[in-house]
């Protein structure tokens, strides 16, 4: 399973950024002052469509972004030995999990 590295993220939108200020790279991504010093924070994860225009902006590639996830491993392999009603209900309890994780990512962007 793959997850978003964010930190390689907040790294190439800094170098990206340079010497010209947030609100220059804001204006050239088309986006708010505050949401690029969210993105630069990690406090924010970009959407496709923002990823995307900060790759063709500094020439990136956005699936250099998205790296093997290993602490799944065992949960991929569990999943195959599963009946599928037990697999269901490990696919809702674990989307219910990163629906917290979002909301509390979002409530620690609103501190």
């Amino acid at each position: 399973m793959k997850k978003f590295n964010i930190e390689k993220f907040r790294d190439d939108l800094t170098k990206l950024r340079r010497n010209s200020t947030q609100a220059d790279l804001a204006d050239r991504l088309d986006i708010n002052r505050s949401t690029l010093s969210l993105l630069e924070s990690g406090k924010q994860v970009p959407s496709l469509d923002m990823l995307n225009n900060v790759c063709n902006l500094g020439n990136y590639d956005p699936s250099d972004y998205f790296v093997e996830d290993d602490n799944d491993a065992a949960l991929i392999y569990l999943m195959g030995k599963l009946e599928e009603k037990d697999k269901e209900r490990i696919s809702d309890m674990i989307e219910a999990i990163r629906i917290k994780e979002k909301y509390m990512m979002l409530s620690r962007r609103c501190k």
